[in-house]
This record gives structure tokens, sequence and C-alpha cells, in this order.
């Protein structure tokens, strides 16, 4: 049960940060002159897609294994996967690094993952939580990064 609370702190302070790349990714409302539409437009869609990515690690870290099952858990894995690849294709040159960042700890939140059964779970735990923490850190520094250019809501 220790295990499982740390997961569950972990995966806490995990959906605190994607709720700053939520707002950071969010519209304004607001219409911006013509001249700048194109611009806004890019920005948007490197923010549509970053949004996307949020979510779908949001879901991944709100996946209880014990109560959800494996199943449900690598779902939410191949569901990032697909996010992060559409992700890395829509930003710009200057969110790229960010978004490898949050590839290569994605990497190793997968690497944590392999082998995991329901039998092995628990002694797996800590490494799990670790990883789904270089996670979040790296959505962090994302979600700096992709605030500066992206519309504040």
């Amino acid at each position: 049960m220790r295990m499982e609370t740390r997961i569950t702190a972990s995966i806490g302070a995990l959906i605190a940060m994607m709720g700053l790349l939520a707002a950071a990714c969010s519209s304004s409302g607001s219409s911006e002159p013509t001249a700048t539409a194109t611009a806004v437009s890019s920005q948007a869609q490197g923010c549509a897609e970053i949004a996307a990515l949020k979510d779908s690690v949001t879901a991944l870290m709100q996946i209880q294994p014990v109560q959800d099952g494996l199943t449900a858990l690598q779902e939410g894995v191949d569901q990032v996967k697909s996010d992060l690849v559409t992700a890395k294709a829509a930003v710009s040159a200057e969110l790229a690094p960010a978004v490898d960042e949050v590839q290569t700890a994605f990497d190793q939140l997968e690497t944590s993952l392999d082998g995991v059964t329901t039998s092995n779970l628990a002694t797996s735990a800590t490494d799990i939580g670790t990883a789904l923490v270089g996670v979040g850190s790296a959505l962090d520094n994302l979600s700096s990064a992709i605030s500066e250019r992206c519309p504040a809501g």
C-alpha cells in the first residue's frame, strides 16, 4: 500500500503541473490583426497539439493499474505516444527541444513499464513513480517554453 501512496502522490503533483500547461496553451478569445493571423495560426496549432499531449498525459496519470488493469495503462501509454508524435510534427524548431525532453522522459517511463505484470507491479512502483516525475518535469519545462509563444487565457 505504501508504494500506491507514493504513486498517487506523484500523480497528483503531475496533474497540477499539467494544469500549468493547459493555462499556457489556452486562447484569449481576442482577435488578432490580419497581418499576424498566419503566425497566430501556426502558434495555435502547436498549442492545440501540446494541449492534446497534456490531456493524454493527464489521462495516463489518472489510471490506477491495480483497479483499472494493466491494459488500461498500456492504452494510456499508447495514446501519449501517439500525441507525442503529433506534437513533435506540429511545433516549431524553437519548441522541438522541449518536446524532445518530454519524449526522453516518456521513453524512460516506457522502460520502467517493460515487463510489468500484476504480480510485480508493487516492486516496480518506485521506478514507475520516478519516471512519472520525470515526465512531469519535462512537461513543466515544455509549459514554460510554450507560454512564451502561445496566447495566454
